[in-house]
């Protein structure tokens, strides 16, 4: 029988309610998930957890073992540098093909990314959830905007996939904005690099931000063991 189009709303809304909760750090690393309980969590049934389950396990950011079932990956410091690397990459190259592509509107969405991403509190997880999932929206948004004019449907596809697992182990670090970053200024000078279509730069700044945040995840990470 063929999925009415609520029912796929609905199934993509869970979907979504738990790829938020996984991005947000809801579920720790080596959660394993139980579908009865997320099943009551979410008012859903088993077939529609375990879809959910199934499509974030094939974006990597769910791990599937057999005979074990679903779990959040467990972080070491191999996969956070390999996550890093990659999406540091991905990133530059979207970004470097977006300044030779994009034209002025996209750089005045630029524009309107960084300002709302530069106007939002950078609250963490424990001390404000609220102002942390606005932050992390402007954050997501700002990054992806900077790279949506590359005209390449598969590289964005990618791009969003490496985010959202560098995400989960920024979420996972609890890292707070502390003395020795100023994360304002990175964002700042990365705008500024893109609208003034200066992509060596860019590139440059990209590798630096992703790299300082590879870096701050795994002290973080390694104090908390």
């Amino acid at each position: 029988m063929a999925r009415t189009s609520g029912a796929e709303t609905r199934n993509h809304m869970i979907y979504l309610q738990i790829r938020k909760n996984l991005l947000r750090g809801h579920f720790p690393p080596g959660h394993r998930f139980r579908l009865t309980q997320l099943c009551e969590e979410y008012g859903a049934s088993v077939s529609v957890v375990r879809e959910a389950l199934t499509h974030l396990s094939s974006q990597g950011l769910v791990a599937l073992e057999p005979n074990k079932g679903f779990s959040v990956p467990s972080l070491t410091d191999a996969e956070i540098n390999d996550v890093a690397f990659i999406r540091s990459e991905i990133e530059s190259l979207a970004v470097r093909r977006s300044i030779e592509l994009g034209d002025l509107s996209w750089e005045a969405r630029v524009l309107a990314a960084h300002h709302e991403l530069a106007e939002t509190p950078n609250a963490s997880l424990e001390d404000d959830p609220e102002a942390n999932e606005l932050w992390t929206d402007a954050h997501r948004t700002f990054h992806a905007v900077c790279a949506e004019a590359c005209e390449s449907p598969r590289l964005l596809a990618f791009r969003a996939q490496l985010y959202d697992q560098s995400e989960i182990i920024r979420q996972m670090a609890k890292l707070r904005q502390g003395k020795t970053r100023n994360v304002a200024a990175e964002h700042a000078a990365i705008a500024k690099a893109v609208i003034s279509r200066n992509a060596d730069e860019a590139a440059r700044l990209l590798h630096h931000h992703i790299d300082a945040t590879r870096q701050a995840c795994l002290h973080s990470l390694a104090k908390s063991q």
